[in-house]
């Protein structure tokens, strides 16, 4: 069998920038998780054969089965058991929208149990650089 560790999930570990990386899940864009120091991608490559220290994205995407935006991170499950198509950490309310900004309503977060939560999305445009916290600058 895999083994399996437990931990406790902490979500603000996961703000920060999400670029669309050009695919799509379901006929939407797909969100990836950004490096926190400079915005890049992750190095998802690893010099080693173990895999030591390779970072994963996490992602934000819309699942057509349960019809809502989602996070999702490859390694984390609410279960071993959760063997689902879209296997998701925080969902949205059921909506057929296009654009995550338009979402509207609170979040279902999982933390152990389901519960609620707000979940802020916006665009990272700028009208100075104190705007985007200070990643890159304005034009």
């Amino acid at each position: 069998g895999k083994d399996v560790e437990e931990m406790v999930l902490i979500y603000p570990y996961f703000n920060g920038m999400y670029n669309q990386d050009g695919s799509s899940h379901d006929g939407r864009p797909v969100y990836v998780e950004q490096n926190k120091f400079d915005n890049s991608p992750f190095d998802t490559t690893s010099p080693d054969e173990l895999n030591i220290g390779v970072k994963v994205p996490a992602q934000i995407k819309y699942c057509k089965s349960i019809r809502a935006w989602v996070f999702t991170h490859e390694h984390i499950r609410k279960s071993t058991r959760d063997d689902s198509d879209c296997p998701w950490l925080l969902r949205s309310e059921e909506t057929d929208v296009y654009d995550i900004e338009e979402v509207q309503g609170s979040w279902q977060v999982w933390a152990g149990v389901i519960s609620r939560t707000d979940v802020d999305i916006v665009c990272n445009e700028c009208s100075d650089d104190a705007d985007c916290n200070l990643n890159g600058v304005c034009k």
